[in-house]
């Protein structure tokens, strides 16, 4: 075993497209069994198939004198492997705090950003890790306790992004046999005993249980992995069409979360276990964790929620049904209200979020000669009986605009003809002059200064629209 594991390993990570010959790997290396196990036994392989290894350490300041130990340690098996070093630190525990997050939470945040940083900087192809079939065995059941689906139960992939799990397919039990076949010492990790941690407490409390009436059972649990990986892959198939196509109509700004929409026929028209899938993706994208409570929630709104039905997700996130779309908006974005806008002279332009509204004088003899064909973006009016300045603005509670028949109607029962979602109405420009307003872009035009042969001096306005 001690002469062919590296065969072995370098064989099954052919077969999951992991490694080929020249790749420059960045290796995790915390000083344990599994991860110096993994830089040695890539240290083998690398004369043979011209692999650049980087050796990639971070300290998390949580052990104190242990955890610049492991530094220490992880240094001097680099040096004497003739492979680079590189280290990195920072305050797990204040991390955590600023950022509300679990100890085991920020530590992972930090530890997979300084290994990206890493990567990034010696233009490495990948990223291993030494993950083992213990990890997946352990990943899977935590998941499961916790409440998971189809996607959780798939447990670790050999391959995420830039991420690869070489020794996916090897137990802890095995590597620590062929370290010591070769006298190769690592370094024990004493919160790895600390039953608090409930990733410890199914390591070292459950899993042996399990395996004291069922012998089999952590192979089965690796199997059961594998196969919903294998559906999972179908089901990528199956809901990209869907994900693939969210539109972003403004995004976070680390803070507060932006917005997505996605159409709600194409959701609508998926079957159950697609949906929520696909939903997963979408929430993952928000930056919300997919429970199985706001999955079925979500999903039941889809189906047959009324045009107006919300889904509170967090503190942050709400998803929204359309007429068309379903959405996905933090507060900022559902009641940001832009400060009005005037014009004062003429030529002037003004940006509403991201449109363009344009204003020109023009002469009598430059309009067109019907302006029935025109488009709802563009709208003409008698320059002389508007009453300056003009002022772009949102709506507002109770608007009502004057047609061309003389009557007063509501803003809200315009948009609600036109089908326009709640979500988007405060981000629809209102254009007013000093009497009113005038001009609602893409939708309808007052009978506010209306173009007659005796006009003379005329406004033209343009609505530049985009994807919002």
């Amino acid at each position: 075993m001690a002469q062919l594991l590296q065969d072995e390993v370098w064989a099954w990570c052919g077969a999951h497209g992991l490694l080929t010959s020249g790749n420059r790997v960045v290796v995790a290396v915390s000083g344990g069994s599994d991860s110096v196990a993994l830089l040695h036994l890539l240290s083998l392989l690398r004369e043979t198939y011209g692999l650049e290894l980087v050796c990639a350490h971070f300290n998390h300041q949580l052990r104190g004198a242990e955890s610049d130990a492991d530094e220490a340690f992880v240094r001097a098996l680099a040096s004497s492997l003739g492979v680079p070093y590189e280290t990195g630190s920072e305050n797990v525990l204040a991390y955590a705090e600023s950022h509300h997050l679990s100890r085991e939470e920020a530590a992972r945040e930090l530890r997979l950003r300084f290994l990206r940083m890493v990567a990034i900087q010696r233009g490495a192809d990948s990223i291993a890790t030494a993950h083992t079939h213990d990890d997946q065995v352990e990943t899977v059941l935590f998941r499961l306790f916790k409440g998971t689906g189809l996607r959780g139960m798939s447990g670790i992939a050999p391959r995420s992004g830039m991420f690869i799990r070489p020794l996916l397919a090897w137990s802890k039990e095995q590597l620590r046999s062929w370290l010591q076949e070769r006298a190769i010492v690592w370094r024990e990790d004493s919160s790895n005993a600390d039953m608090h941690y409930e990733r410890n407490f199914i390591r070292t409390a459950v899993i042996p249980l399990v395996e004291s009436r069922f012998p089999a059972a952590t192979t089965s649990i690796s199997r059961l992995a594998d196969m919903a990986r294998a559906s999972c892959e179908l089901f990528e198939r199956q809901t990209e069409q869907v994900t693939d196509n969210i539109q972003i109509l403004e995004p976070g700004d680390g803070s507060h979360p932006g917005a997505l929409r996605l159409s709600r026929a194409a959701l609508a028209g998926l079957p159950d276990p697609l949906l929520q899938y696909a939903l997963e993706d979408v929430f993952a994208t928000a930056g919300v964790g997919p429970s199985f409570e706001r999955i079925t929630r979500s999903t039941q709104a889809i189906r047959g929620g009324r045009v107006g039905m919300h889904v509170t997700l967090d503190d942050r996130l709400t998803l929204e049904v359309g007429y068309q779309h379903v959405y996905l908006h933090g507060a900022a974005f559902a009641s940001r209200r832009p400060e009005p806008q005037e014009v004062l002279a003429l030529p002037a332009s003004v940006q509403w979020f991201r449109r363009r509204l344009t204003f020109e004088e023009k002469m009598a003899a430059e309009v067109p000669s019907d302006l029935s064909v025109l488009g709802l973006n563009e709208a003409w009016f008698d320059l002389d009986r508007l009453h300056l300045p003009l002022t772009i603005r949102h709506a507002r509670p109770g608007d009502r605009m004057l047609t061309f028949g003389g009557h007063q109607r509501k803003l809200q029962d315009i948009y609600t003809d036109a089908k326009v979602d709640r979500v988007l109405r405060f981000r629809h420009p209102v254009v007013c002059d000093a009497d009113g307003i005038i001009w609602l872009p893409g939708l309808a035009r007052s009978g506010v200064g209306a173009v007659t042969g005796a006009s003379c001096h005329l406004l033209r306005i343009v609505y530049d629209s985009s994807q919002c």
